[in-house]
């Protein structure tokens, strides 16, 4: 069957289905106290506002969700919203936390990728607009939401507080291009299948295709061949889709999943002797994904 993305959506895909930034530093426990790195059971993290809905940046280690964050409050503060760090998530004797709150601007600005990688790496923020919060976006460590080593591993105590507190959730699940191998892809999609199993019937998906620009789908700026890459995460990661076929007896002749898609690139990195530099991408990419996570955040 042919495959359509109006309004960015999975609408038609075959019955045989099948993740920009340098690889993201694994967390260095920035925010997290000695017994927590031990142990992400012992992490406890409190969501002061459970009305707002949150978008969960979900995905394995290095598949740029920070970057994204870095990208989109650049994007969203120039545009007038504001983008700050949301102090109570961590208790207030974590010094390491408030700091970074406190430095969340000239971090998220900071020219140098492994700045802003090793410090926000695990943060919750509020996106205000007009004076009032219109939602929460969470990014937390790749290994507490998938673990290479161990992909059948329960969630952390804390990600299981998030998943079953009343906030309408958008799960923004990260996939990018040739993305390590084949048996890691499959247990990535069976741990999306576990988590479509633990969401409430309000939540939303977006899949984002990250590091889009490493891809042969781009035509041109923020001209993107988007079919053919839903065929290419369809290969790469199969089956990933199943879990959120539409089941309404009307509108699936035209929606067949319920979920979105939008490719997307963060921006250009460069190795020099001191670090990594980051130039941020073009504009067109944050207003697509900005775009899609608006219509889930009005519902």
């Amino acid at each position: 069957m042919p495959i359509t993305d109006s309004n960015n959506a999975i609408t038609e895909i075959p019955e045989e289905l099948l993740g920009n930034a340098p690889q993201d530093l694994s967390n260095n426990g920035i925010g997290l106290t000695s017994e927590e790195k031990k142990d992400p059971n012992a992490i406890t993290v409190t969501i002061a506002d459970n009305i707002k809905p949150i978008i969960v940046l979900f995905g394995p280690p290095a598949c740029g969700k920070t970057m994204t964050l870095v990208r989109l409050t650049r994007f969203l503060q120039a545009k007038g919203y504001g983008v700050k760090p949301i102090r109570t998530f961590r208790p207030a004797t974590d010094a390491d936390y408030q700091r970074n709150c406190e430095n969340f601007n000239s971090i998220v600005n900071d020219s140098n990728a492994a700045q802003s990688t090793d410090l926000i790496s695990f943060m919750l923020v509020e996106v205000v607009k007009n004076g009032k919060r219109i939602c929460q976006i969470l990014e937390a460590p790749g290994e507490h939401y998938f673990n290479l080593n161990l992909p059948n591993i329960g969630f952390p105590n804390y990600v299981n507080t998030i998943i079953n507190g009343s906030n309408r959730k958008i799960w923004t699940i990260f996939v990018e291009p040739d993305w390590l191998d084949q048996k890691d892809r499959l247990n990535y999609v069976d741990r999306i299948t576990y988590l479509k199993t633990r969401m409430r019937s309000h939540d939303s998906v977006v899949f984002v295709f990250n590091k889009i620009d490493k891809t042969h789908f781009v035509r041109g700026i923020g001209n993107i061949n988007t079919s053919a890459a839903i065929k290419d995460v369809q290969n790469l990661y199969p089956k990933i889709f199943v879990p959120f076929l539409n089941q309404n007896p009307i509108s699936k002749y035209w929606k067949t999943y319920n979920c979105e898609f939008v490719p997307f690139q963060t921006g250009d990195y460069t190795e020099h002797p001191n670090g990594t530099s980051y130039q941020e991408g073009p504009e067109e990419y944050c207003v697509r994904l900005w775009s899609t996570l608006e219509k889930q955040i009005k519902g």
